[in-house]
């Protein structure tokens, strides 16, 4: 290895330690989302959470939610629901502790596909995620859940005739 080539590796590793050691000191938080859990069935309105992986107590202050307008769905190449137009987003805390994005509408899903683009915006930042929702029919949910016990009439055994003297 020649002169040369040693200060320019040098110089490399020496920017790249620098780096390190700015991200190191400044914490990298934002708004993390993970799965979406679908709870609602076709034909019902719409019920869905979002499970939210990291917030910071600054961020969840000033934290907007809200689906993306029409255009913005446009502009992403996915077809918008009219249903999303009254849907609701809100951040929620669940009794265990953990926080979700709950999303309801009072209309009724009638499509098996719904896709969403939800818009979050916060002092610091912005994240914009899309999902997919699958809505199953309301026949097959009930086939997922057991059914609940069935009462059945007691029945005893029937008395067995007696027989006048002779």
């Amino acid at each position: 290895m020649n002169h040369r080539s040693t200060n320019a590796a040098r110089f490399a590793l020496t920017g790249v330690a620098l780096a390190a050691a700015c991200l190191w000191g400044t914490p990298a938080w934002a708004l993390g989302l993970g799965r979406l859990n679908v709870q609602s069935a076709l034909g019902e309105p719409l019920r869905a959470e979002i499970d939210v992986t990291s917030l910071t107590p600054e961020e969840a202050g000033t934290l907007k939610l809200r689906i993306a307008p029409p255009d913005a769905f446009r502009a992403a190449g996915v077809e918008y629901n009219a249903v999303l137009g009254e849907a609701q987003v809100s951040l929620q805390r669940r009794p265990d502790g953990r926080q979700v994005l709950r999303l309801s509408s009072d209309r009724s899903i009638v499509e098996p596909f719904v896709d969403i683009i939800l818009e979050a915006n916060w002092a610091t930042g912005r994240l914009v995620r899309e999902y997919t929702m699958l809505f199953d029919p309301p026949s097959s949910r009930a086939a997922q859940t057991p059914p609940a016990p069935v009462a059945s009439p007691s029945i005893s055994p029937a008395p067995s005739p007696v027989r006048p003297p002779a």
